[in-house]
């Protein structure tokens, strides 16, 4: 018997390669996040890649021979975690794969918003040349302090990235030891709330979930510095948009740069697409052709792991789930 696999959307060449290598497994691909062809194609599923889909109760229910659930990157707010631990179903991730790219889109929004990218080239097209040279008020990253709220893999690399800009570097992260921030030469928070009046750049690399949603909102936004700039590739939520709108449209702080939404896809009418110091991205951070790679390759093989029985509790999110 063939283990049936079914993939979210479209897979990179050399991850489905790595499915495809294998004589005893099927796969069925679907659209992605189409809800009836997902449901439809989980009767006889042993897993599922999934690139964005939410994986739901119900849609875990319909799989009576389901084994893993695989994301496409590391976030899994979209997947029933509690109801995949109730059946003993492992859901992995895919470690660091995307991490550097992710790090990168940070560094790039924070010096896009730092550098006024976008009127700079908008007022150098238009022959305004003079002004967009002098007129928009750049800053620059050197020697300012940038918070990383979140020390797991991208905040470890972001702390790097930063650290070669010749940034002062703090980082608040309850959930891991305090001396891993220390020896990465960071400045360890207990409150990343107390020190929000001391610094230029925040960035967030958390989870989304109870704890972290609306994590920055009015009070937060309020305690920064009109000179500061907030940048956020994790997950939609974890800042107010309301609120941010509101800091940015008052210019009570310099500027935001964001890849991620509360709503996605996104709406064209999200007020923070009339602001001049907001950048914004689709939720790409990790769509570079490279970091596809990557995640595509490790999402398959970590469904060929479970198959085989060797994977390990580095790329499950549910760990207990394995013993």
């Amino acid at each position: 018997m063939k283990k049936k696999v079914v993939i979210d959307g479209a897979l990179h060449e050399k991850a489905l390669a790595v499915l495809e290598a294998r004589d005893d497994v099927e796969i069925e691909k679907v659209p992605i996040e189409d809800k009836a062809a997902l449901a439809d194609a989980m009767t006889g599923a042993n897993a599922v890649l999934a690139r964005s889909a939410r994986i739901t109760p119900e849609i875990i229910a319909s799989a009576n021979g389901l084994e893993v659930v695989s994301r496409h990157g590391v976030g899994y707010d979209r997947v029933a975690v509690e109801a995949l631990s109730a059946r003993n179903i492992p859901l992995t991730v895919t470690g660091t794969a995307n991490s550097p790219s992710v790090a990168e889109q940070t560094l790039m929004l924070m010096l896009a918003c730092a550098k006024r990218l976008l009127p700079t080239d908008r007022e150098t097209r238009a022959g305004n040349f003079i002004e967009a040279r002098h007129g928009l008020g750049r800053i620059e990253l050197l020697e300012k302090t940038v918070l990383i709220i979140g020390f797991g893999r991208i905040g470890k690399i972001m702390a790097k990235r930063c650290h070669g800009f010749d940034m002062e570097v703090m980082a608040c992260d309850p959930y891991i030891d305090q001396q891993v921030i220390r020896d990465a030469g960071v400045v360890p928070v207990e409150d990343f709330r107390d020190v929000l009046g001391e610094v230029d750049y925040v960035t967030v690399h958390t989870p989304l979930n109870d704890e972290t949603r609306d994590m920055i909102g009015v009070d937060e936004l309020a305690r920064l510095k009109p000179t500061a700039i907030v940048v956020n590739c994790a997950r939609g939520g974890i800042i107010n948009e309301a609120a941010l709108y509101d800091a940015l449209n008052e210019e009570r702080i310099f500027g935001a740069g964001l890849d991620v939404f509360a709503v996605e896809p996104t709406p064209g009418d999200n007020p923070l697409f009339t602001l001049e110091n907001a950048i914004v991205n689709p939720h790409a951070a990790a769509s570079p052709v490279e970091c596809m790679e990557r995640m595509g390759v490790q999402a398959a093989q970590n469904i060929l792991d479970v198959f085989d029985g060797k994977i390990t509790a580095d790329f499950v999110v549910n760990a207990e789930v394995l013993s």
